[in-house]
Order: structure tokens, then sequence, then C-alpha cells
């Protein structure tokens, strides 16, 4: 992204970012509550109607030159703390979980007999099997965001982004699920791009910083 700005309404927060993620780079995006952080992701992923007038270039390709939402949610994995409120419907983790696949927040395709493999043994992996007929929105807030991670990484993106992804998670959840991004980030061509207001919580694989701080046109990069 080139000379980008976040603004909200005539209000502007940041103001001319300028950042280049490369594969197999491994970035934390650090700032302050109010710093453009999660619309800065917005851009990325492809849910902000407003990308299309900044200059982004996602996989080699400018923003708004003929791609579909679908083909770049197609290489990416992504979650947040408040990705649970996106699930209204009574489903099962299980589902949640392999709607990863095809980048839905329902699963409207069938599983092939591998991926729902892939999807169990997340979930051993992730100590958390006995979730897979139970009810997403009958589990707690830290069993969602094991869930929605597994969504996230199952389907071993090209750049996965991962906002907030641990917060309220016990210690051995933390360490389970930062050794998993630890090993995604260690294949060729991957690349990670972490949100934490928590320094501490960075995975060890983190090479590159780019920090929002809380006035516009202060942005900063750290490599």
């Amino acid at each position: 992204m080139a000379n980008l700005d976040i603004a909200y309404g005539e209000r502007i927060i940041q103001k001319d970012i300028n950042w280049i993620v490369n594969k197999d780079e491994r970035w934390a995006l650090l700032g302050p509550n109010g710093s453009g952080k999660s619309t800065l992701l917005s851009y990325i992923f492809a849910d902000n109607p407003l990308a299309y007038a900044k200059n982004i270039r996602l996989f080699g390709r400018k923003r708004g030159t003929g791609e579909s939402i679908w083909e770049i949610k197609r290489r990416i994995g992504f979650t947040s703390s408040e990705m649970h409120l996106y699930y209204r419907k009574n489903v099962d983790c299980m589902t949640v979980v392999a709607s990863g696949f095809f980048d839905s927040i329902g699963l409207f395709r069938k599983c092939n007999a591998r991926q729902t493999l892939l999807a169990e043994e997340l979930l051993e992996i992730l100590h958390i099997p006995r979730l897979k007929n139970r009810s997403f929105l009958k589990i707690s807030s830290g069993e969602q965001r094991l869930v929605l991670f597994a969504r996230a990484i199952i389907k071993n993106p090209e750049l996965l982004i991962l906002d907030e992804p641990f917060h309220g998670l016990d210690a051995d959840n933390k360490r389970r699920c930062t050794s998993i991004v630890e090993s995604f980030a260690h294949q060729d061509g991957k690349s990670l791009i972490y949100v934490t207001h928590r320094k501490e919580e960075l995975p060890g694989c983190i090479d590159h910083y780019m920090i929002l701080k809380p006035r516009a046109g202060e942005s900063s990069l750290r490599s």
C-alpha cells in the first residue's frame, strides 16, 4: 500500500501509510486503540469497499482491476476477537472450522474426505475435539476463539492475518496456538500479520513491525 490514509468521516486517523509485506515475512501490527489497525486490515482482507479507492496491491494485483473478493479471500486466512459476532445461526463447531476452506460464514459446500479429516485433526491438535458437534453459540468465548483460529488456518493460506486472536485464552492454549502459528510461519512462501496489544504475546517468528501511532501521519516501520 502506498500513501494510504485512514479516516473516520472527516477525521483523519492515519495519513500516508506506506507498507509492503513480502512472502516469507512475519509482521506485528501494533498501535493503541483507535489508531486504525482493524480498518487497515479490512482494506487488506477485502471486506472494506473503501479499499477500491486506495493504492493497494494484493498478490501483485491492484485492487479494483477486476479481481473478485473471493479470489482474494481464497489466499488469506483471517480471524479477529470480534469475528464470533458474524455467527448468529445455530451451527456446530465442525461446520465453523470447515467453512474456512471456502471462506464463508456458513458451510454451503460439502467437504471432501480429506478436508473433513484435516478439520478433525486440527480440533485434536487444539485439544478441543469435544466441541466437534457442539453449537458454536453455546460454547465459551475462549472456545469460540480456538474454533475461529482453526477456521483461519485450516486451508494453510498464503497470508495469515490474526487480529488479537488469543485474547482471554489461558496460558496453555496460548502456548499451543502460538506453536501452530510458528510452524505455519516457517513454511516457505508464507506471510503473517499479527495484531496484539501485548508485545509479550507476539510469536518468536516475528521479524518486522508496523507501528500505528495515535496521531495522523506517524506510522512507522521497523525490521
